[in-house]
């Protein structure tokens, strides 16, 4: 679903908001992602273990803005999704990118 150029809002379910980042290229299976030059915590699904279908995807990207989880930005009223990429079209999630934006002084 996400493609070079897409603005990723990142948020940790019942944490917050913690970054928005620009899409940098293609999604990849993580068998490809994950090289020797790579360090990375947890276990993933590889295309090689379990088929491309079943398999976790890694997507490149540049950080426009971070912050710590405990600086998450948490309100009521801002769009929260459990599912790992979301294209939403509510008039909360407008709300959600708007108010982001003013915190984190991000233009455009």
């Amino acid at each position: 679903m996400l493609k070079p150029g897409d603005r990723v809002w990142v948020n940790i379910p019942g944490t917050g908001y913690v970054g928005v980042a620009k899409v940098t290229d293609h999604p990849v299976v993580a068998d490809e992602f994950l090289t020797d030059g790579k360090s990375i915590q947890g276990q993933y699904f590889m295309a090689a273990q379990c088929g491309e279908d079943d398999a976790e995807y890694f997507v490149p990207v540049h950080w426009l803005h971070k912050v710590s989880v405990h600086e998450a930005v948490n309100e009521v009223g801002l769009f929260g999704n459990q599912n790992s990429v979301a294209r939403p079209r509510t008039p909360k999630w407008e709300h959600t990118v708007t108010r982001l934006k003013e915190l984190w002084g991000i233009a455009g």
